[in-house]
């Protein structure tokens, strides 16, 4: 990342800086963001009641996306942030990185400084659930009203677009594909992918008031940890990509006064523990509190999964780990095309060949499929351990 550049200097300062939410530093943080807005924006720029910054870089009211940042980081105190950096990380030395959300937060920067038109708040609190854009969903709900999509850079990893948060759809399929179509067109580099595993971040808040709502990947991992890490080529190609989207032409089909059923993630029995309640927050009318999957949901495995000849789908579900499990051994003695078949079809079944231009074992940690040939023998979910390793050898 080019330090010269707003977003390269933003950047820096951020993760150099830990700033936990209503600390005296992270307050001079967002005050000090406001002063490196152009000069056309800096002066009709705000403080709401909450600390966040809003910057309204619409020309024209035809312009109706909210693009959202948050400012605060999961530090537990204030202080300088050492960081190491190679050609294709940063991290933090011996605490949490912060690109959580410093990377979400630059990137905005690069797309006001390049004129993206659009509504931002830079907002506070996210981390101690949501307290900014809370604020906005109950006291500014006019101002929430004038958008038709909320977008977040607050995802981990580098390939997804949330569909889903925590309790419920957030944005439609449609938003979505559309959202992925037009970022790879930006980058032939990138590979996105619509992600129903969403927790919560800020947008999570506006979904009863704005139709579409969604969060991007922005190439984050291991965040709220001392090994969080921000993968650089990755979030220069969307960095990139962002800047040729037409956001506004992005379809609007979600409609927010209906509210989708809880549902319970994957249809392969995941467990999502990290996330056993809806996020602080969450809307009252959310009543049914989210509990992990532990037995197999009632679908139509046999249609989903072309297991027609089977009349016991648990057969059928045996017969899959075992090959599995072979074509995990057989990556271990280098023959790897199997294995990179079964990946690509378990991320991505309406297109797997798009899924094998980006993976690559050449320098996959052997311990990795070590470690996946043992979660298989243990009976884990298959679909999880594959989607562990596509996250291994996903290549931007």
């Amino acid at each position: 990342m080019n330090q010269q550049t707003i977003q390269g200097k933003v950047l820096t300062k951020l993760l150099t800086t830990k700033r936990p939410h209503g600390s005296e530093t992270n307050k001079r943080i967002t005050l000090w963001l406001r002063d490196q807005l152009p000069f056309e924006l800096k002066a009709t720029a705000f403080l709401d009641g909450a600390g966040n910054l809003h910057v309204d870089n619409r020309s024209v009211s035809t312009h109706r996306t909210l693009f959202v940042a948050h400012v605060d980081t999961v530090h537990s105190k204030e202080g300088k942030n050492k960081i190491a950096k190679s050609q294709t990380h940063w991290r933090a030395k011996g605490d949490v990185l912060g690109a959580d959300d410093g990377a979400g937060v630059a990137l905005l920067f690069h797309m006001i400084h390049n004129n993206v038109a659009g509504y931002y708040v830079f907002t506070q609190g996210e981390e101690r659930g949501g307290i900014g854009a809370r604020f906005l969903a109950e006291k500014m709900p006019d101002l929430l009203r004038q958008f038709d999509r909320a977008i977040a850079f607050d995802r981990r990893n580098i390939d997804s677009v949330i569909t889903h948060q925590g309790w419920g759809r957030c944005c439609s399929d449609a938003f979505g594909d559309a959202l992925c179509d037009a970022l790879m067109a930006g980058s032939d580099q990138l590979m996105m992918l619509n992600d129903d595993t969403g927790v919560y971040t800020d947008t999570a808040e506006f979904v009863d008031i704005i139709p579409e709502c969604t969060n991007i990947s922005v190439g984050y991992n291991n965040e709220h940890t001392q090994t969080e890490s921000l993968d650089l080529a990755y979030y220069q190609h969307l960095s990139s990509a962002a800047l040729q989207v037409d956001w506004d032409a992005l379809p609007v089909s979600r409609d927010p006064s209906v509210v989708d059923d809880l549902y319970s993630y994957g249809v392969w029995g995941k467990t999502y523990s990290t996330y056993t309640k809806p996020a602080k927050g969450s809307k009252k009318k959310k009543k049914t509190k989210y509990q992990p999957v532990t037995t197999v949901p009632a679908y139509d495995y046999a249609s989903l999964y072309s297991a027609n000849d089977f009349d016991d789908f648990y057969a059928y579900a045996d017969m899959r780990r075992a090959d599995v499990i072979d074509a995990v051994v057989d990556a271990q003695y280098g023959f790897t095309e199997p294995l990179s078949q079964m990946i690509a079809a378990s991320v991505y079944p309406e297109d797997p060949a798009l899924v094998m231009k980006h993976l690559s074992f050449k320098q996959l940690d052997p311990r990795a499929l070590d470690e996946a040939y043992t979660a298989l023998e243990m009976g884990d979910d298959m679909d999880g351990v594959l989607l562990s390793l596509f996250d291994e050898l996903h290549t931007a």
